[in-house]
């Protein structure tokens, strides 16, 4: 399963890749390569998703905690996001 990401984003192909037999991860490519991923559900987060770059959660430096996002969309947009800003 392929989902494209928003084409007026910066950036040569960004989609998300996944499987049916497990909705609740999403790879995100671009550039590509696989660049992160996208998850859903990690314990105590319900059906959240949380964006992962570079074997990291994205989230708040001061916290620790990870950014929750409503949509895989929205966490991959914010893996994109990583990437082009090289963090």
């Amino acid at each position: 399963m392929r989902i494209v990401l928003d084409p007026q984003r910066p950036g040569d192909w960004w989609a998300l890749a996944g499987w049916t037999v497990t909705p609740d991860v999403y790879l995100v490519t671009g550039e590509g390569h696989q660049v992160g991923w996208a998850e859903r559900g990690l314990t105590g987060i319900g059906d959240r998703w949380v964006a992962v770059y570079e074997g990291y959660f994205i989230g708040d430096i001061n916290t620790q905690e990870a950014m929750l996002h409503g949509t895989p969309e929205q966490a991959a947009f914010t893996v994109h996001t990583a990437y082009l800003q090289n963090l």
